[in-house]
């Protein structure tokens, strides 16, 4: 779930809980209002009968009693009242009180045991009610009597579920109101702003480092936005610096392998010399024959058949030279291991054959092929069989052997990669364990 709408949900929540709450606080104090209400109606009602009915005398002036009650009943509100002489054991009731009214004058007998006023909430006629019951006094002060006033409670539940409505509808449209404006404050505040951080975050995870995140204002959203810049340009110049390290040692690494070759070369300089010479002697040896037997066709095609095939020995050998001194651009391609390792042993020939070692190659049929440079894999062989051949001076084995296999690649995507095998060995002397030590 997206922070906006977690937010949303969560404030409304909140709105709903504290406006539901006021909604139960306000129900509650109307309710109360509505009672101390009734109450103060009922006590009042009751306190008119009183004075009345404590001034006459009830057997004798049964008409006027009973005048006075159904007169209480018009209001709306009071259902009527009843009168209650335990003396002469006289009922009156309000014309308008129908039905069974035997509750009340329990709870008329009660106050007039007690002696004071009592108030009580029943049903009439499936009708909720609430009557105020009040004992009547005579001249001397002693009880004559009782009353009780009902009012009709329905009138304050009706008015409490019409307040409940009101209050219900006020809640929702506040509801309502709080939801668009949280949506509209998310949206411009939370959502937008933190959609373009992603989208930059996004564009610099893909390389993208000249993205900026146009947010402006003081909140916290615009600090993390400019935050994100800095990080961006420093990214940038810190990517433009590792570039022109890179270069720079990338430049020196080309110049110290072109060093190497220089000083291979170097090692090579005599054996190389003494293999051009040689065929640049029999060169001369057959040139000098054949001015002497210029008018024998024979010698002569078969002198220059030498000379050719020896001129084409020292191209060769020349060539092979240039090719390898040259300065050349890193080209990775694919390899051939066998013909690297062959065209290494040409370069070592006259060393092999003047030291009297022997070459013994182990190169299986169907080795894949490599990706990489030539001429960085022939120094790094050349390298490797000249450090065997200095190890045998008076003659040896040297052994050459490829292999292809699988190995472990660990990391982040651990898999068994396919790779080939190269084995340079000797059967020299070695290193010295003090040496090693």
């Amino acid at each position: 779930m997206k922070l906006g709408t977690r937010l949303t949900l969560y404030l409304s929540l909140v709105i709903v809980l504290i406006l539901s709450g006021y909604g139960f606080f306000h129900i509650h104090s109307r309710r109360e209002t509505l009672m101390r209400l009734m109450r103060i109606e009922v006590r009042s009602v009751g306190e008119i009968l009183r004075v009345s009915l404590e001034k006459i005398s009830l057997p004798r002036e049964m008409a006027y009693v009973q005048e006075l009650l159904d007169a209480v009943s018009e209001p709306e509100r009071t259902l009527g009242a009843v009168l209650y002489d335990p003396r002469k054991n006289l009922v009156f009731r309000s014309g308008s009180l129908e039905g069974e009214i035997g509750p009340f004058l329990e709870t008329i007998r009660d106050a007039i045991r007690e002696n004071r006023p009592r108030e009580e909430f029943g049903v009439h006629g499936k009708i909720p009610v609430f009557s105020y019951n009040f004992p009547l006094r005579g001249p001397k002060g002693e009880v004559i009597g009782g009353v009780a006033v009902i009012q009709n409670a329905s009138l304050m539940e009706e008015d409490l579920r019409k307040a409940g409505q009101t209050i219900f509808l006020i809640i929702l449209l506040l509801i309502g109101g709080a939801l668009v404006l949280i949506l509209l404050f998310t949206r411009k505040w939370i959502t937008l702003p933190f959609a373009r951080l992603r989208k930059g975050i996004q564009a610099m995870s893909g390389g993208n480092l000249d993205t900026q995140i146009d947010l402006r204002g003081g909140d916290e959203v615009s600090e993390l936005a400019r935050s994100f810049n800095q990080l961006a340009s420093s990214l940038r110049e810190a990517r433009q610096k590792i570039a022109r390290d890179a270069e720079s040692r990338l430049e020196l690494e080309r110049s110290l392998r072109q060093s190497e070759k220089l000083a291979t070369i170097g090692q090579l300089a005599s054996e190389l010399a003494h293999e051009i010479g040689t065929p640049l002697n029999i060169i001369g040896g057959r040139a000098e024959l054949t001015l002497r037997r210029i008018e024998d066709p024979d010698t002569v095609r078969k002198n220059l058949d030498i000379i050719s095939g020896q001129t084409e020995r020292i191209t060769k050998i020349i060539q092979q030279l240039l090719g390898f001194v040259r300065k050349k651009r890193t080209e990775k391609r694919p390899l051939d291991i066998p013909s690297v390792l062959e065209s290494t042993l040409l370069f070592l020939e006259p060393k092999i054959e003047k030291q009297g070692v022997q070459v013994r190659k182990n190169f299986p049929p169907g080795l894949p092929p490599v990706q990489g440079d030539p001429d960085q894999l022939q120094q790094v062989f050349l390298n490797l069989a000249l450090n065997a051949l200095q190890a045998m001076p008076r003659g040896g084995i040297l052994r050459l052997s490829a292999s292809s296999g699988l190995f472990s690649r660990e990391g982040l995507q651990e898999r068994r990669l396919p790779h080939v095998e190269v084995l340079v060995e000797d059967t020299g002397e070695g290193i010295d364990r003090e040496a090693l030590g």
